[in-house]
């Protein structure tokens, strides 16, 4: 797997040769931030599980049919869920976790109280929780480039082909998927004069999504009705109430809207 690095332009209108594919997407696929199964070019003529998960250890890949009917596992996806919680919202007393769901198995989920010198909020603990997923990321990143970006004939080579952010935050979601444009624009104010809230943090995320984009790896955030995110939910809530049962995460598949309520 060889890449090639390129002069790219991160907005909202992509400027590039759309007929070129890496990691089989399309320029566009790589620098749309909001993910759905109904719209991605990964299942939009070919439906599939959107989820599966490795043998070895447990963690979530994404899947998907080629067009000759196959059904593959991405090893090189990273998939995550992840959810905040808060002790005691809106009073003196409050405390923020999050929760970061890698697998069934795998020792690297993460539940953690948020730092005390941020603001204890459930929307910065989604964010941090963001971006520890992305710096888990970074670090495979990191290492495929100090290679020099060719992993041809190393197998057992970490690799990085798409990052998926599971979620049920709106909050999440449209910040990163269509907000952060205008915020941009506008020199992070909103559309009444008023500083971004969160702005420094947005900005962070931000210019790391745009290094994997350089790299042709997209991040994905899909939001989710919130009971199926109970994983991620149950670890953000360990640190703040306690052991929790840590659910299996529901698997997630092409009619994933007609889920029952309770599952």
């Amino acid at each position: 797997m060889v890449y090639v690095e390129i002069s790219i332009v991160v907005s909202r209108d992509i400027e590039c040769d759309c007929t070129t594919r890496y990691n089989g997407l399309s320029h566009e696929a790589v620098f749309q931030r909001r993910f759905n199964p109904d719209t991605n070019e990964l299942y939009v003529d070919n439906p599939a599980d959107i989820l599966g998960a490795l043998g070895c250890c447990g963690a979530l890949k994404l899947k998907s049919r080629n067009a000759d009917g196959e059904v593959t596992i991405d090893e090189g996806s990273h998939v995550v869920a992840i959810d905040s919680a808060c002790s005691a919202n809106g009073k003196e007393a409050n405390r923020a976790a999050y929760g970061v769901y890698v697998g069934d198995t795998t020792p690297n989920s993460v539940s953690e109280l948020l730092d005390e010198d941020l603001p204890q909020t459930t929307q910065v603990a989604e964010l941090v929780a963001v971006r520890v997923v992305l710096r888990m990321a970074e670090k495979v990143l990191d290492a495929f480039i100090a290679r020099g970006g060719n992993d041809d004939g190393d197998e057992d080579a970490p690799r990085i082909s798409k990052i998926l952010i599971i979620t049920n935050s709106a909050y999440v979601v449209d910040g990163f998927a269509d907000w952060i444009y205008k915020w941009k624009e506008n020199g992070f104010k909103t559309s009444t004069g008023k500083p971004v809230v969160n702005a420094e943090i947005f900005r962070e995320l931000d210019t790391l999504i745009s290094k994997f984009n350089h790299f042709h790896i997209p991040v994905w955030f899909w939001q989710v009705k919130k009971e199926f995110n109970a994983s991620a939910d149950a670890l953000a809530r360990k640190p703040l109430f306690g052991e929790q049962k840590v659910p299996a995460l529901v698997p997630f598949v092409r009619d994933y809207k007609k889920f029952p309520k309770k599952c």
